[in-house]
């Protein structure tokens, strides 16, 4: 560790100054070339995050910020020509230096500062050169009567570290050239000694004074960069020249106290106060302990193992904040996961909306804990209900709300912090939320975000916009969401050697379940998803060949990740760029024209287009196949099966859709169509669905008694097509067609040396009449099936497969899971 200011009194290291400084790491001091007398931060040649290296054209030596081969200098004149950064490197030979700092003459042991770079030699010493033109420089340097001069003393500008040009100066050549010029436009109001301990350094490449400043800034500086560089962000040396610079102006002491209102007052820009609101951040969290941050009515999770802050300053009542604290430092260690956050906040928010309630409707503002009562909670929950109807909460908010607020309430009496003495005192034992309290929870708004396979074939044919927009890592990240249905967060985490193989070869992927703490899960998956995965490999290899893979992730992000250990960072806004980008998404809807049914093509909601519909549409995709709810859960990684359902719709809303669809094309027992006159009829028609018919082996039975005994009391000894109670639909199609099978089967072996008697042979020999209506039943489904058009028999098709599986029934043998919708024909399992 860094030993304290050894040079100062011992009066002025104070307690926070050796905290700081015991803070600071030798090798970062010796990465920025530190030392406590100089007090300049150099800035080093080759460093992933604060490297500079030198500019490539000839002579200019200047530092190369982001990677570039040219200076900010000769990159804007390449700019103002038409040549490539190589032409224009090997085209301009020479540059004059610019801000490179002075060197001391070449005279050996000379200690003041060279003219020029060109001379080599101190104003003194080239005027003895002059006066012997006849030698040259190296001659003149050797020859006896050349000596060192005396020097070394520095301007007394107090950020200033160059030396005097002579014994007898005060201020360095630029700074004796700034006062002059201030003098002359008038900008100098008298005072030398405030303008010597204001006025910023002469500007050096790769160079930054922090002379000048206290002892206690120069700490929280050096440990605000070093935080910086160990979390890979980078620091250019001019935003931390500027800082310093506008500190040293208005004489600040201290970074912690000052506001960034006070550092735009001071003059400083956006990125310049983004890095010293870092540097406040991280001081902020030095020393701090629980303890001590459960004081302060925002905290910083770090020191409580987490991550994030928690902000408890809408709560307006002393006495209730005091106690939410409480209740969240007891909360807080049994939270895991990254949502723990989330959640606290949002059960926090609960209360802040209670104390705003408190505040708004009692006249001491509910700052008194023994005067509340049930009274002020009724009054909650009315203006809950009425945020709710007037559309400033959610529905779901409002159940939340009560849910958190009484989970808050209930733990607060449990620490016992309304008993005598402690901040609740008093605090009547109404003023409570009960079950009852909770809203009624309403229809589940989940089950129906998958997106349609129209949706989903358009984005993933236009997948490749997304890498052109240079969002490589946001396209890789959006097919594996797509592909397995995983969280966002889980795909942006993914290690880079998250692909493995089971001992049978299978192909899986290793993630981490983060929001139920669920670690290295494992999640069969194609091959054509494992092969995106390896290139995504090979690409984040051949990026940082230097990490291990064991610490590389397999989505690194592009800032602030010289090793490529973070990964990306939210994909939202990307995502949502390329979405709107698209052109408009069309799906197939069915609407009624002149009184039949007819499929149109409308334009879908592109906001329902988000990355987290990635995950429901995978569950849809698996429950339209056929995959059991028990597998799916664990497809999912949900630990309820409730949790699973609320992701997919089988029975419901998608059949229902499908049901709309094969009615519409609904025959009798002649193969006349039945068509839907009204909008009406189709819910009286899901209603009797449910129950005012029963199912026959190839359509439906709409005779009351029949329906009534559930399918066992058939007057007419199910002689369907008979029957004018009798409905079929397209969807029965083949097992009419395999009833028609059967009666030729059975009345050919009737008709063969079948013994039996007449009568009995007469009997279950199938009639003629049957067998004809039969075929033309058939017959005419499929000609009104093949007069649509391609588009409509298409949705026929798959509204039929969606009904047929729903009418699935199990008997105890093993079944064939149906084949996803095709939305990716390039990823299959």
């Amino acid at each position: 560790m860094a030993t304290p200011l050894p040079h100062l009194p011992r009066d002025v290291q104070d307690r926070r100054v050796r905290e700081i400084t015991s803070a600071l790491d030798d090798r970062f001091l010796q990465l920025v070339g530190w030392d406590w007398d100089q007090r300049v931060v150099v800035f080093p040649k080759v460093h992933p995050v604060l490297g500079m290296p030198d500019c490539q054209v000839q002579g200019c030596g200047k530092g190369t910020p982001s990677g570039r081969k040219l200076c900010t200098g000769c990159f804007n004149r390449w700019k103002k020509t038409s040549l490539t950064v190589e032409a224009y490197i090997d085209a301009v030979r020479t540059h004059r230096a610019r801000c490179v700092g002075e060197e001391a003459c070449l005279v050996p042991n000379c200690p003041r500062p060279r003219v020029s770079r060109v001379s080599g030699l101190c104003n003194s010493h080239r005027s003895q050169h002059r006066r012997t033109p006849d030698l040259a420089l190296e001659e003149f340097l050797v020859h006896p009567s050349v000596r060192p001069l005396a020097g070394g003393q520095i301007c007394l500008v107090a950020a200033c570290y160059r030396v005097l040009p002579d014994a007898r100066g005060t201020y360095c050549k630029a700074h004796r050239a700034r006062l002059s010029e201030a003098r002359r436009i008038g900008s100098f109001d008298g005072d030398e000694e405030r303008w010597r301990l204001t006025q910023s350094a002469i500007a050096v490449d790769r160079e930054v004074s922090l002379r000048g400043l206290p002892d206690l800034l120069v700490a929280e500086l050096l440990y605000g960069l070093q935080v910086r560089t160990l979390n890979g962000i980078k620091t250019y040396d001019h935003l931390l020249r500027v800082a310093c610079d506008r500190l040293r102006a208005v004489q600040a002491p201290s970074l912690e106290p000052l506001s960034q209102v006070d550092l735009a007052e001071a003059g400083m820009g956006d990125r310049v106060r983004t890095v010293l609101k870092g540097a406040q951040k991280a001081l902020g969290r030095l020393g701090a302990t629980a303890e001590t941050e459960r004081l302060k009515d925002t905290w910083q999770l770090d020191v409580f193992g987490h991550g994030g802050t928690l902000n408890f300053t809408k709560i307006h009542q002393r006495p209730l904040r005091e106690a939410v604290k409480a209740w969240a430092c007891d909360s807080l260690p049994r939270r895991r996961g990254r949502q723990a956050k989330t959640t606290m906040q949002a059960m926090i928010s609960s209360v802040a909306m209670l104390s705003e309630s408190l505040r708004l409707q009692r006249d001491d503002e509910g700052h008194l804990p023994a005067l509340l009562g049930r009274p002020d909670m009724v009054s909650f929950c009315n203006r809950l209900a009425f945020l709710a109807e007037d559309g400033r909460i959610s529905a779901h908010g409002r159940v939340a709300t009560v849910r958190y607020l009484r989970l808050v309430l209930n733990g607060i009496r449990a620490l016992g912090l309304t008993r005598a003495g402690q901040v609740l005192e008093g605090l009547p034992a109404d003023f409570m939320l009960g079950p009852h309290d909770v809203p009624d929870e309403p229809e589940d708004a989940e089950a129906g975000r998958d997106l349609p396979d129209e949706v989903m074939r358009q984005l993933c044919d236009n997948l490749d916009l997304l890498e052109q927009a240079n969002n490589r890592e946001v396209r890789v990240a959006t097919e594996l969401l797509i592909d397995t249905g995983r969280r966002p967060d889980e795909i942006r985490q993914l290690m880079w050697d998250c692909l493995h193989k089971d001992p049978d070869g299978t192909l899986v992927l290793l993630y981490d379940n983060n929001k139920n703490y669920r670690l290295g899960r494992r999640l069969p998956i194609a091959k054509t998803t494992a092969a995106v995965i390896t290139d995504q490999q090979e690409r984040a290899r051949k990026r940082f060949p230097g990490t291990p893979t064991s610490e590389l992730k397999l989505l690194p992000g592009h800032h602030t990740n010289p090793e490529g250990k973070k990964p990306i960072g939210t994909m939202a806004d990307p995502h949502r760029a390329w979405v709107d980008s698209l052109p408009e998404f069309l799906i197939p809807v069915t609407v009624e024209v002149d009184g039949q049914p007819a499929t149109r093509m409308v334009p879908f909601d592109k906001s329902r287009i988000f990355p987290y519909a990635y995950r429901h549409t995978y569950a849809q995709r698996h429950a339209d196949a056929g995959v059991a709810p028990d597998v799916l859960q664990v497809l999912m990684d949900h630990r309820e099966m409730s949790t699973t359902q609320g992701y997919y719709r089988v029975s419901q809303e998608r059949r229902r859709e499908a049901v709309d669809r094969v009615t519409a094309v609904q025959f009798d027992r002649h193969g006349n169509r039945v068509w839907r006159k009204a909008q009406g009829l189709l819910e009286s028609e899901h209603v009797r669905r449910a129950i005012g018919e029963v199912a026959t082996a190839y359509g439906i039975c709409l005779e009351p008694s029949n329906v009534a005994a559930g399918g066992h009391a058939c007057p007419i000894r199910f002689r369907c097509v008979g029957c004018d109670h009798f409905r079929t639909d397209v969807s029965y199609l083949p097992d009419l067609e395999r009833y028609l099978a059967d009666l030729l089967r059975s009345r050919e072996r009737l008709m063969s040396a079948f013994e039996a008697d007449d009568w009995a042979r007469s009997e279950a020999m199938p009639s003629e009449e049957e067998i004809r209506r039969v075929r033309r039943l058939i017959t005419r489904v499929k000609a009104d099936l093949n007069d649509l058009t391609s588009e409509d028999r298409a949705q026929i098709e798959e509204a039929v497969a969606m009904v047929r599986r729903g009418r699935t029934v199990m008997l105890g043998l093993p079944k064939i899971g149906q084949s996803e919708p095709d939305v990716r024909p390039w990823s299959s399992m």
